[in-house]
């Protein structure tokens, strides 16, 4: 394991990632690929464009962007993940990486981009020093998180029965909030203090609709192909965890529409360019 990833978060995540690397596809992707095309009309992408794909997991994003005709590097702290890309998409540069200490010279890319991977780092501030360090002046910096429960349906629904029956104190490493990022005050001043264009601040909510087969797909994914709230749940007793499941599931009958569940999801997409002598609007706006 890289000596940065080892603090307590940091390993819960690698080697958690490490273990679920596989099933991704079958359980997250069709969610956070909805989030790609807005992510790349935002970055302001264009061909010869140089790109970092910051925890670029299975390579869905580079891929998107290589088809663009961006020349494109993916970086994860994930061994697995890498593996995985490099196998999907071959042609593409994957390298394992750190976004908190990257291994690229100052003034490297266009643009950076990072689909959902703030909420894994154990120091996201130094993730967005790093991306503005290896970013051009004017280059853009666009990255996805979730939402608050208060905008995100399904979200809800998971937070609220973990918060309604979860032991709280069972022993979880010290992380950052996984929804810091949806607080739009807090983005736009962590990006300013790191050499980015508070006039190009852009922050927008993107409400999706996630397609699974059953009442228990959420829950099941949850325990089964994440990471930081699969750990919580292992940590529960037999009966607490039958019961989150249990109110889980009742509350995924909203999502039903006689078929299959149809479940909204709501996410952030957040991007500033870097100051420099040329000032840029997003594609976005």
């Amino acid at each position: 394991m890289p000596k940065i990833l080892e603090d307590d978060f940091s390993k819960l995540e690698y080697e958690g990632w490490t273990q679920v690397a596989g099933l991704y596809d079958q359980s997250w992707s069709n969610l956070t690929r909805q989030f790609i095309d807005p992510l790349m009309e935002t970055a302001d992408v264009s061909t010869g464009s140089k790109v970092l794909d910051i925890a670029c997991g299975p390579g869905y994003v580079s891929q998107s962007l290589d088809e663009k005709g961006a020349v494109v590097t993916g970086i994860d702290f994930s061994p697995a993940m890498i593996t995985l890309a490099k196998k999907l998409y071959p042609h593409i540069d994957f390298r394992e990486g750190d976004a908190q200490q990257l291994e690229f010279p100052a003034a490297s890319f266009d643009s950076v981009v990072m689909n959902f991977g703030m909420l894994h780092l154990a120091k996201p501030h130094d993730a967005i020093a790093e991306a503005s360090r290896v970013l051009k002046k004017g280059g853009h910096f666009v990255f996805t998180v979730w939402a608050g429960p208060d905008k995100s349906p399904a979200a809800r629904v998971m937070y609220g029965s973990i918060q309604k029956f979860a032991d709280m104190k069972v022993n979880m490493p010290a992380a950052p909030d996984s929804y810091m990022f949806s607080d739009e005050k807090l983005c736009r001043q962590l990006l300013t203090e790191n050499g980015f264009d508070g006039a190009s601040f852009y922050f927008k909510y993107h409400l999706v609709e996630w397609l699974v087969p059953s009442a228990e797909f959420l829950f099941e994914t949850e325990l089964n192909a994440g990471v930081r709230t699969a750990a919580l749940l292992r940590r529960q007793t037999k009966s607490t965890l039958e019961k989150i499941k249990a109110n889980v599931v009742e509350g995924m009958q909203q999502f039903y529409d006689g078929t299959q569940y149809r479940l909204e999801f709501c996410g952030c997409i957040i991007a500033a360019v870097k100051s420099g002598n040329k000032k840029q609007e997003h594609k976005g706006h």
